[in-house]
């Protein structure tokens, strides 16, 4: 599961990164294309004023007027795709964080499995140490309890 999440998180940055690239080449271009326009329009006066005819500077600035109107449906564009890349990009950190979320789960529940085996250990140790302590006991109450041990473990095998 923890590995499907990271899949998930993975494709979700890649998708995120490939529309935040489209955005920005769209952005650049519509940029170049405000910026084309600019200059078309300055050459357009410069040209006016050293005396071109009034249909080639009517021409000229029609082809800047429609320049200047794809940029505006361009910019219109970009606005979608800067929602786009706003979507993708909460989805990649929503993806990211159930992924973060999943791998502390596992690492709790593996650190709990460890510590709860390694208390098993600890218990059959000390188990075994009680055991022991009391069959070899010098202390007569210790070793009558280790002797009813053993001799209640020794009754069922028939040996007495």
């Amino acid at each position: 599961m923890a590995r499907l999440a990271k899949v998930r998180q993975d494709m979700a940055m890649a998708k995120a990164k490939r529309i935040a690239s489209e955005y920005a080449k769209n952005k650049e271009l519509n940029e170049q294309v405000v910026q084309y326009a600019r200059e078309y329009g300055d050459a357009a006066m410069q040209a006016g004023k050293q005396g071109i005819s009034v249909a080639m500077l009517n021409d000229t600035l029609a082809f800047r007027g429609r320049l200047l109107a794809s940029a505006k449906e361009q910019e219109l564009a970009t606005a979608h795709m800067h929602r786009q890349v706003q979507e993708a990009n909460r989805a990649a950190l929503a993806a990211k964080m159930k992924s973060q979320g999943l791998d502390r789960a596992l690492a709790r529940r593996k650190k709990e499995a460890e510590q709860a085996e390694q208390q098993a250990e600890w218990q059959e140790i000390e188990d075994s140490f009680s055991h022991r302590r009391s069959v070899f006991s010098k202390d007569p109450k210790e070793q009558r309890a280790g002797s009813l041990w053993h001799e209640r473990c020794l009754s069922g095998f028939n040996f007495l």
